[in-house]
């Protein structure tokens, strides 16, 4: 009688635990997943609560960094083609607005650049080939998608 009772009080921990794991990985709120779409989570590089690692479901050498704010929202996004910073990137700030907007190319930060303050007010915006401003003001966020090897 006394094992029955500590089962059944240990399984629906454990259930619950993983249930909240898997549901902070794979999901934003109840409606939105983490990974883009066309995506799937590697669950072995990912880690709950922290970041998502996504690969494309047709073609392995693509594939998408989401790394969470500690609220669970998103902080940033980072694009990967072949193992490097490829395609659009986005970050945000705590509150979800929009902090940072841009695009890589083979690792290198190209095009417009922009930035903005929590409260959506634009504090920066400029002009970058290969990964140098050549025009308007410099960004002033490190991307965590520059460091990250795929």
């Amino acid at each position: 009688m006394e094992m029955a009772r500590i089962t059944r009080g240990l399984i629906p921990a454990k259930l619950a635990f993983a249930i909240a794991s898997l549901a902070s990985l794979t999901m934003l709120s109840c409606s939105k997943p983490i990974c883009p779409s066309g995506m799937q989570l590697d669950g072995q590089r990912s880690r709950p609560g922290v970041n998502a690692y996504c690969v494309s479901t047709t073609d392995k050498t693509r594939a998408s960094y989401v790394q969470l704010h500690p609220t669970g929202g998103p902080r940033q996004i980072c694009a990967f083609a072949g193992g490097r910073a490829s395609g659009p990137y986005q970050a945000f700030h705590p509150n979800g607005a929009r902090w940072l907007e841009g695009r890589y190319d083979d690792g290198l930060k190209v095009g417009r650049w922009t930035q903005w303050a929590p409260d959506g007010r634009k504090v920066a915006d400029g002009e970058y080939r290969e990964d140098q401003a050549v025009e308007g003001a410099p960004v002033g966020f490190p991307a965590t998608c520059e460091t990250i090897t795929w």
